[in-house]
């Protein structure tokens, strides 16, 4: 599915699919959408109750994505277990069947 071809389309359709939807859903997360765009999701997203639900998701993920990137950045990346979190885990290593 093109991008260019969705933006763009002259063709006085107005309705996109979901499938369509979800393509501009994740689109606008990394650049603005053109009018026209904006315009067709926020119909589909009015009607669509599937759609609504995975922007919200989209939403969700990438305002998570950005705050732990800012962790990171701020704080430097550390990540180590506990000595009873690799206890637990190496008891579960063993207790695996071969």
């Amino acid at each position: 599915m093109s991008y260019e071809l969705l933006e763009m389309d002259t063709k006085g359709k107005i309705m996109i699919t979901c499938e369509e939807a979800t393509f501009l859903i994740s689109k606008r997360q990394q650049d603005n959408l053109s009018a026209p765009g904006k315009m067709r999701l926020n119909m589909h997203l009015m009607m669509c109750k599937y759609c609504r639900r995975f922007s919200l998701q989209v939403n969700l993920i990438t305002k998570a994505i950005r705050r732990m990137k800012k962790r990171i950045d701020n704080q430097g990346f550390k990540m180590s277990l506990t000595d009873e979190q690799k206890k637990r885990l190496q008891q579960k290593i063993n207790e695996t069947p071969n």
